[in-house]
């Protein structure tokens, strides 16, 4: 609510627990202040915040590139970020399509891999017609969207994939789930949700086994932000029941992005499955 004074009842109103998939308005994966840090976690070796750290990423790219895909095959890298992955499979020789909605993000990408192809866009948005051999979503954005959202995403991917065509992504399941907290902080200094001296007001709030939310209040001396991230919590017949609401049949699983065999115990997983026009997905439960 740029422009608006805080109050001593904002805390509550605005911490408070958001209703199961609630959005807020605000801006946040393409807000250039956020990108601007964002970018440093994504680049960041130490960390898996942002990106997963190197070695994990080299583990996924060489397996991905492994399965049975045709010479110089298409791939899609959707939420690409800063080109960490589609870097790598132009190295293996894939031909490579970035999408993003961080220009931040991209910009970097197109320095550092002039070889691939890298789009400002929603992967919700985007419009392609049977083009791509493979199509990947690394890093659990795929729990970041809801239900809805995850539908319209199942569409467009099977549309862009070419009738052989491969998904793979991954997913939290249930056993990564994060335990409710509330906690403040004072950045007299700006830091990574704003430039300015602010206060930073965080909550984690749990949804049975299906999802979590991280609301998150910024208040500076002349505006306030709320943003409301979810993450949503996928067991092996969760993810079944979307994908064949989608066209998609008989997924096989993995415990990660890299081909580990599949446990019920792992925090995240994988799954390739077959649709009735051969297109198949792998999904990692992450």
């Amino acid at each position: 609510m740029p422009g608006r004074p805080f109050t001593l009842t904002d805390p509550e109103r605005l911490l408070g627990r958001p209703g199961l998939y609630e959005r807020t308005a605000e801006p946040f994966w393409d807000d250039p202040h956020i990108a601007t840090h964002m970018l440093s976690v994504h680049l960041d070796p130490t960390t898996d915040a942002a990106s997963r750290k190197p070695e994990s990423i080299d583990r996924s790219v060489d397996w991905i590139a492994s399965l049975p895909l045709p010479e110089a095959a298409s791939l899609l890298d959707l939420g690409c970020g800063p080109g960490l992955y589609a870097s790598r499979f132009t190295a293996h020789g894939l031909t490579v399509t970035g999408l993003d909605i961080s220009a931040n993000s991209l910009d970097y990408a197109r320095s550092h891999d002039p070889a691939s192809r890298y789009l400002h866009q929603s992967y919700l948005d985007m419009e392609f017609d049977g083009i791509f051999d493979i199509a990947i979503m690394i890093w659990c954005d795929y729990g970041a969207l809801i239900p809805q959202e995850r539908q319209t995403l199942l569409r467009r991917v099977r549309k862009a994939l070419k009738p052989t065509g491969l998904f793979v992504f991954d997913a939290f399941t249930p056993r990564q789930q994060s335990p409710e907290t509330t906690s403040w902080q004072l950045n007299l200094d700006g830091g990574f949700w704003c430039a300015e001296p602010h206060f930073v007001l965080d909550a984690t709030y749990t949804y049975s086994d299906i999802a979590e939310c991280r609301r998150t209040v910024v208040i500076t001396d002349h505006d306030t932000h709320q943003y409301t991230i979810w993450n949503c919590l996928l067991t092996a017949d969760r993810r079944r029941e979307e994908l064949a609401a989608s066209g998609f049949t008989s997924p096989q699983l993995y415990s990660d992005a890299a081909g580990t065999r599949f446990n019920e115990n792992s925090q995240t997983g994988g799954t390739p499955c077959f649709g009735p026009v051969g297109v198949r997905v792998l999904v990692s439960s992450s």
